[in-house]
């Protein structure tokens, strides 16, 4: 009940900076780092005073403490940071003190002591450890076991510390967007805009296309299409996705947009009315909403960008289509591979094609034919 009880307190205190309406969360951070960066230059102020040189000497297990973490940043961004150590020379420390394989023999001897640990052992602990943050040695070694691994708390530890991963407390306390998105993502749903260009008669024209995502499924639901959206037409699309009969978010808890300014009081009172609590994400964060974000890529790169429009009629068609594409015949990563609402075969029916968009893009099902 209490392990409960912090994840509740972990996931309010994200909600609840997500849902400012300022830059209060980015500036918070900046200014984290700008305090750590000060007491960095302070403390390398100190040593060269009294050693006469900035560069402290490290130990091994020191150096690959900053590889591991120096590893998830480019050396373009790691140079904006670390102002003691080459961002090459960090590189350099994961390649030879990380990624080295385990071998508790050197190159011309005879193998001797404990027997080492096995590669497969080795990957299964980290992948264990990075997507468990808060587990402990003890229970990493308890679920190895389980998992048929003879590897004890002690060998976990080594492992966790021969690639710089050392315990993190802050971590357990600390607020994750991410595992907000996993734990929450069945009761949640994302909008957001597409555009695309039409060759009129009259020249360029744009459209906006609002589309909707259960974010858990996958699912995606087209909105509605305009040449000039407000906030009367965005009230009027919330209307219809919280129809009390079939609206496309009944039964949602949570809609994530960005802070387009059609997106105004009256578009989320909608949703709020049903029970729907509203998401705004921080400025200039489109990671926080990737998955809407892929579909957007996804739409423009597989069919928007492909067709050349001349009127409204064309793009309904081809949205249309491509929808009926997305949700039921095209194969998700995210999904390990599935279809987000794929219909259902015949198992020794034949394999049928259904083409997209005048053949640009393929569908496939098993179809028991008519004898």
């Amino acid at each position: 009940m209490k392990k409960q009880t912090d994840t509740f307190k972990r996931l309010r205190s994200v909600i609840k900076d997500v849902n400012g309406d300022n830059r209060q969360i980015i500036k918070t951070m900046q200014d984290q780092i700008d305090y750590l960066m000060e007491f960095i230059d302070i403390q390398g102020e100190i040593l060269e005073e009294k050693t006469g040189s900035r560069q402290p000497e490290l130990s091994i297990e020191q150096k690959k403490r900053l590889a591991h973490r120096g590893k998830k940043l480019n050396e373009f961004l790691l140079g904006q940071i670390e102002n003691t150590f080459a961002p090459s020379t960090v590189m350099k420390w994961y390649s030879e003190l990380i990624s080295n394989k385990y071998n508790s023999t050197g190159e011309n001897q005879k193998k001797r002591g404990r027997k080492p640990v096995s590669e497969e052992s080795v990957k299964e602990v980290l992948r264990l450890a990075n997507s468990n943050p808060t587990w402990g040695y003890d229970r990493i070694a308890g679920v190895m076991k389980y998992l048929g691994y003879d590897v004890s708390a002690t060998t976990v530890r080594n492992v966790l510390d021969a690639h710089g991963i050392v315990p993190d407390p802050e971590r357990r306390r600390r607020g994750d967007w991410l595992q907000f998105i996993e734990t929450q993502q069945y009761v949640t749903a994302a909008t957001d805009f597409a555009h695309v260009e039409m060759a009129t008669e009259y020249g360029l024209e744009r459209r906006h296309l609002l589309f909707f995502m259960d974010i858990g499924s996958r699912e995606v639901r087209c909105g509605g299409i305009a040449h000039n959206p407000d906030s009367n037409w965005t009230t009027q699309i919330a209307r219809n996705m919280c129809d009390m009969w079939d609206g496309f978010l009944l039964g949602k808890r949570y809609l994530i947009h960005d802070r387009d300014p059609v997106f105004n009081k009256r578009f989320d009172m909608i949703f709020e009315s049903i029970g729907i609590e509203i998401k705004k994400l921080p400025p200039f964060t489109p990671m926080m909403n990737s998955r809407m974000e892929n579909f957007i890529r996804a739409i423009k790169t597989e069919c928007l960008d492909k067709i050349i429009f001349t009127n409204e009629h064309q793009l309904r068609i081809a949205v249309k289509e491509y929808l009926e594409y997305w949700n039921h015949y095209r194969p998700h990563a995210g999904l390990n591979g599935r279809m987000v609402l794929p219909y259902p075969q015949d198992a020794d029916g034949e394999i049928q094609e259904i083409s997209f968009l005048g053949g640009l893009l393929h569908g496939y099902r098993r179809v028991k034919q008519a004898a």
